[in-house]
């Protein structure tokens, strides 16, 4: 009798000493699945479906819904705050490939082949000339993702001009390349090019800078067509400029999203 009295004793301190410990505002048991989440596995997961720049809110927002507990996500109790870290590490991925972005694209200068695309009314079919161009942006500052640059055209096969073109340049938010034309009324204030990211093949290991840039300007209805190289020849030893490592910017089957309106400017010829 006196054994089993001290065994239901035993028993009895456990079962106190359990409760105590559940009831402890910092028990393991919250800790667990509070740690549980893996926020560098669900960015990963997220960034290659959609690519280096995301997608809109609301599918980012379903997104991370829909897989959260697959990433050991538990209930509703840390799924505001786990969302909030995973959005803020989202926007720090995409503020340094803008920066690597625009590394890129001014360690170099680029050159090949364009294809002008217009039409002056939207009922009619597209004219098409071809031609070269060579591209070369400097960077504002190190470590920055805008500047100026300068686009030199020849040799279209509509027999327009050749002419060099100085322009402001930016890569923003969502991986679009920005380019803001000189013109008579000033710097940047001719027409408005966009190189989306979702039309970009931008190869930094390869020489590679392809893709398309759509007119972002009122009263143009315009896209072009080109495929660089590296230039062969060296750049100006310029402190702006900056080494990265080989990454590959390839936006195909991604979102198109740019939060500038159109321009509005002045319009000479029937292409830029």
């Amino acid at each position: 009798m006196k054994k089993f009295s001290t065994i239901m004793m035993v028993a009895l301190l456990a079962m106190v000493s359990f409760s105590f410990t559940a009831c402890d505002d910092g028990n393991d048991y919250d800790d667990y699945y509070d740690d549980a989440f893996n926020l560098s596995n669900c960015v990963d997961g997220y960034l290659s479906k959609y690519g280096a720049f995301g997608t809109d809110d609301n599918t980012t927002a379903t997104w991370f819904n829909n897989n959260y507990e697959n990433y050991g996500g538990y209930g509703d109790y840390y799924y505001e705050a786990d969302y909030k870290d995973f959005i803020n590490a989202l926007d720090k991925v995409y503020q340094e490939n803008q920066v690597a972005m625009a590394s890129i694209i001014s360690s170099a200068a680029w050159s090949g082949k364009m294809t002008i695309h217009w039409r002056d009314n939207s009922n009619q079919s597209y004219s098409t000339t071809d031609g070269t161009a060579e591209y070369d942006f400097d960077l504002s500052q190190s470590g920055g993702v805008s500047g100026r640059g300068l686009e030199k055209r020849g040799a279209f096969s509509d027999g327009s001009a050749a002419k060099n073109t100085a322009f402001n340049w930016k890569v923003d938010g969502f991986g679009n390349i920005i380019l803001d034309f000189d013109s008579e009324a000033g710097q940047g204030q001719g027409v408005e090019m966009v190189i989306y990211y979702a039309d970009l093949n931008l190869d930094e290991s390869s020489g590679i800078f392809a893709g398309t840039m759509t007119s972002n300007t009122k009263n143009l209805d315009e896209y072009d067509d080109f495929n660089f190289t590296k230039v062969t020849y060296a750049k100006s030893n310029v402190g702006t400029r900056a080494a990265v490592s080989n990454k590959i910017f390839n936006g195909a089957g991604t979102t198109k999203r740019l939060n500038e309106a159109q321009k509005t400017v002045s319009i000479t010829g029937m292409h830029r």
